[in-house]
């Protein structure tokens, strides 16, 4: 975010359930979620932006893109997919087992992140330690409830191939050993939306926190 910044006015903010925003125990939506993204751009007085995405995110952007074309000039969608398969739904239920049992936050942590990282990273202890205990140590980290519910949005979600109607110039990012949204699904992606191009970068989920660099530049240069 600080290099971005550098070149263009960035808007981050915490999904419903997430971050600072409240998490109230209902039903959540990806549709309502694109529907909070436009009320917030509404609120800040943005007609329109690059939209970027990150897994859910990307998600919420297709949707956002979909409903909103005109207030989209350049999509990014990273790590995301059009429409969630067996393998993703299988992920997504796991790791909701895993939010629902009493294992301590550090631990969930530590089991979930085999899903986020390449094997190399692994290799860094005192790097992935560091990444452990921010993430462990969140003052706001998020609530059960709030990631069951952004769970069971992701699970009633399936837009189909209502990608194919996006658009709005797009990027697809996807890291080449992503194991929770692998690149097969990307691909897939990036086929749908009619003005998308796909790039492939050596990393796995959460490559943007594995390589910022080579994912600043990939979107920069997008943008340019």
């Amino acid at each position: 975010m600080p290099e971005l910044a550098k070149r263009c006015r960035v808007i981050c903010y915490d999904n419903r359930g997430a971050g600072r925003t409240s998490a109230p125990d209902q039903s959540y939506s990806i549709p309502g979620m694109a529907a909070d993204l436009a009320a917030l751009m509404d609120h800040l007085k943005v007609d329109s932006a690059h939209v970027l995405g990150w897994s859910m995110g990307g998600a919420i952007a297709q949707a956002f893109a979909l409903e909103h074309p005109a207030r989209v000039r350049k999509l990014q969608l990273l790590s995301t997919w059009a429409r969630p398969d067996a393998y993703l739904r299988l992920a997504i239920r796991n790791w909701m087992n895993i939010r629902r049992s009493n294992m301590p936050f550090e631990q969930v942590v530590r089991f979930v992140s085999r899903w986020q990282f390449t094997p190399a990273f692994y290799d860094n202890e005192e790097r992935y330690e560091s990444v452990v205990q921010f993430m462990a140590n969140n003052p706001y980290v998020q609530t059960r409830h709030g990631f069951l519910r952004q769970a069971e949005a992701l699970l009633a979600h399936d837009p189909g191939d209502a990608a194919k109607e996006i658009r709005a110039h797009t990027r697809v990012l996807v890291g080449a050993l992503d194991n929770l949204t692998p690149p097969y699904l990307s691909e897939r992606l990036a086929r749908l939306v009619p003005a998308a191009t796909l790039q492939v970068l050596d990393c796995a989920h959460s490559g943007i926190v594995e390589i910022p660099d080579a994912y600043c530049a990939a979107i920069l240069e997008f943008l340019n």
